[in-house]
């Protein structure tokens, strides 16, 4: 999977900026809350480097916003019907996000994740504000969340609050397709003014590097 086009990188580096100091964070500040480095945050605000898709999901809550809205366009309306075709999709290595809530209006994340089968976590624990649950439609998996691990297959379901470290991998050898519904930070209305990076509703099948040794998300 191919890196960001350099425009998409400028105009990613240049809404991370302007979400910062929305939130009125230095780069310093960021930096303690995420675990990047400032030299590596700066590299991301002026579009010399790309975030993984975990330091991506990182970034986003610490700026109250969501992943997907980086690649969706914004909507206003009190409803917003999803077609089968017509969802955010997110591809990252073994992990693939297709989100259903795409209005700017929403209070969460309501997504499919499809883990394709290997070894170790999809992506690299990862904590924030809120709380999410999710049910397995397929497959089974493993839910890592702190010092525990939970093994769901079809059918079974989880919760759990979202500030403790956690992450997903894969059991036996066959795809494993979830439906999870994740709370965003409380944001009104400031939210509904981010402008995302792609506006035309296409698949983000890029793969970002990591970024100071750290696993894509």
């Amino acid at each position: 999977m191919a890196s960001l086009d350099v425009p998409t990188r400028l105009a990613l580096g240049r809404l991370l900026r302007e979400l910062r100091q929305r939130e009125r964070l230095t780069l310093a500040a960021l930096s303690a809350q995420v675990g990047v480095t400032v030299s590596a945050l700066s590299q991301f605000e002026t579009g010399r480097a790309e975030p993984s898709l975990g330091t991506l999901w990182s970034l986003g809550r610490a700026l109250n916003a969501s992943l997907f809205d980086f690649f969706a366009q914004q909507e206003t309306e009190n409803l917003d019907v999803t077609p089968a075709g017509g969802r955010i999709v997110v591809v990252q290595d073994r992990a693939r996000y297709e989100a259903i809530a795409r209005s700017s209006r929403r209070k969460l994340d309501l997504f499919y994740l499809y883990l394709q089968p290997g070894d170790g976590a999809v992506r690299e624990p990862v904590s924030h504000a809120g709380e999410e649950a999710g049910v397995v439609i397929s497959g089974a998996m493993q839910v890592l969340v702190g010092e525990q691990t939970h093994r769901l297959d079809a059918g079974d379901g989880i919760w759990f609050v979202s500030n403790q470290p956690h992450t997903f991998t894969t059991i036996g050898d066959v795809e494993c397709v979830s439906v999870w519904a994740d709370t965003l930070p409380d944001h009104a209305p400031e939210h509904q003014e981010i402008e995302s990076v792609f506006g035309d509703g296409r698949p983000v099948g890029a793969a970002l590097p990591p970024i100071d040794g750290r696993s894509s998300g």
